[in-house]
C-alpha cells in the first residue's frame, strides 16, 4: 500500500523535478556531513573558543530580549502575598514606585501599617489581611480583588508568603511541623493561585512563585521546608503546561540563602532550643547535648557564610518575571544557587551522596553513632 502511494506521488512530478529533488536532498546531506566533519577536525582549544563565542552570543541575545518590557506597566495590577516583611514587602514597594496597582496580602495589621507608611503608594496600594493557610481567607481575598478591579484585568499573582520551619533533623520533628510548613509554603500557593486563577486566565496573565534551591537539593536539617518546596516546584511545572493554552505563563524563582527575617538567627536558635526541650528522652539520648550544641553552632556558621545580603536580587527577579516581554520559566538567584546548588543538583545521586558523606566527616556526630 505504501509503495503504491509513493509510486502514485512520483507520477505527479516530471523527470526534471525528480532530479532537482534528489540533488537538493543530497546537498542537505552533504552540508550535514560537512558540519560533522568540521566539528571532528577541531582541536580542543578551537572547540573551547567556538563554544565560548556561541555562549557569549547566546548571553548577548538573551540579555537584549530580557530588557524588553511589556507595554502600559502603569495600567497593570498585581496580587502579592507575604507583604509584611522581606521580599514581598520590597516587591510591593518596587511595583508601586513603577506605577502599578498592588493588592498586598499581609498576615498582620502591623504589616499593613508598615507597608502603607513606607511605600507611600496612595490609592495604588490596596493592602489587606490574608492568611494563605486558610481556605476562607484566600477565597475572600479572591472575591475582594475581583470586586475592586471592577472588570479590569489582573496581570499577575505572586506567591511569596512562606516560612522556613525548624532547622532540625527529622528525629526532632513531628508530623505537625511538616503540616504547618506545607500548609503555608505549598498548599498556600495552591489556595492563592486558585482564588484568582480565573482572573489570570481572563487577562492571559502570569503566575509567579518562589520555590528555592531546596527544591533542587535535599539539604539535611531542613526537611519540612525542602518537602514543601519540592511540592511547589512540581505544582508550578504542571500548571505551566495546563495554563499554556489559555495564554498564561508560570514562573519559578529558585533563590539561594538570603538575609531575611525568615532566617533570623535569634528566631532559628529559639525554635531549635524549643525542639530540643520537647524532644523525647530517647532522641535526646541518641544525639546527646554536645551534638545539639555543636549543631546550633554549625547552623549559624553556615548561614553567616552563605546568606546574601543583596535581597534586591530576588526582588528584581520577581519584577522581571512580572514585567518582561520574555520572562524566564525559572530564575536562579544568588551565586550560591547559580554556582553551587544548581550544578550540584545535576550530579548523579551516587555522586551527591558521596559529597554529603565526605562533608559529614567535618560535622558533629550523634552520641550513639
Amino acid at each position: 500500500m505504501v509503495n503504491k502511494t509513493l509510486n502514485a506521488a512520483a507520477h505527479n512530478f516530471d523527470d526534471n523535478e525528480v532530479i532537482l529533488f534528489a540533488i537538493n536532498n543530497f546537498c542537505l546531506q552533504g552540508d550535514m556531513f560537512w558540519i560533522i566533519g568540521f566539528i571532528l577536525r577541531l582541536t580542543i582549544f578551537e572547540a573551547i573558543i567556538y563554544l565560548g563565542i556561541t555562549f557569549a552570543l547566546f548571553l548577548y541575545i538573551r540579555s537584549y530580549l530580557e530588557k524588553q518590557q511589556i507595554e502600559n506597566i502603569k495600567e497593570k495590577a498585581v496580587f502579592i502575598t507575604g507583604c509584611d516583611t522581606g521580599f514581598g514587602r520590597d516587591l510591593a514597594i518596587k511595583c508601586l514606585e513603577n506605577g502599578m496597582t498592588v493588592f498586598a496580602g499581609c498576615l498582620t495589621q502591623n504589616g499593613i501599617n508598615n507597608l502603607k507608611r513606607d511605600s507611600k503608594g496612595g490609592n495604588k496600594l490596596d493592602a489587606f489581611l490574608l492568611n494563605v493557610s486558610e481556605n476562607k481567607s484566600c477565597e475572600e481575598a479572591g472575591i475582594y480583588i475581583e470586586k475592586k478591579l471592577a472588570g479590569k484585568p489582573l496581570h499577575a499573582v505572586v506567591n511569596n508568603a512562606g516560612i522556613t520551619g525548624k532547622f532540625l533533623k527529622d528525629d526532632f520533628l513531628d508530623i505537625e511541623e511538616y503540616k504547618k510548613v506545607c500548609d503555608i509554603n505549598m498548599f498556600g500557593v495552591i489556595r492563592t493561585t486558585h482564588c484568582v486563577k480565573r482572573l489570570i486566565k481572563k487577562s492571559r496573565g502570569r503566575v509567579v512563585t518562589v520555590a528555592s534551591i531546596c527544591a533542587r537539593v535535599g539539604l539535611p536539617g531542613i526537611g519540612p521546608y525542602t518537602t514543601a518546596k519540592y511540592g511547589v516546584s512540581g505544582y508550578c511545572d504542571v500548571l505551566r503546561q495546563e495554563l499554556r493554552p489559555f495564554g498564561v505563563s508560570v514562573h519559578i524563582l529558585e533563590p539561594g540563602f538570603f538575609e531575611t527575617p525568615l532566617i533570623g538567627r535569634e528566631k532559628i536558635n529559639r525554635e531549635v532550643q524549643q525542639a530540643w526541650a520537647e524532644a523525647p528522652p530517647q532522641v535526646r539520648e541518641e544525639y546527646g547535648e554536645t551534638y545539639f550544641n555543636k549543631s546550633c553552632e554549625t547552623i549559624n556558621f553556615f548561614l553567616n557564610r552563605v546568606s546574601n545580603k543583596d535581597v534586591y536580587l530576588v526582588v528584581d527577579a520577581y519584577y522581571h518575571a512580572i514585567t518582561s516581554k520574555w520572562p524566564r520559566s525559572r530564575y536562579q538567584v544568588g551565586w550560591d544557587s547559580i554556582l553551587c546548588f544548581i550544578p550540584f543538583s545535576y550530579l548523579p545521586t551516587g555522586m551527591q551522596d558521596l559529597v554529603f558523606a565526605s562533608a559529614a566527616y567535618f560535622l558533629p556526630k550523634p552520641a550513639q553513632c
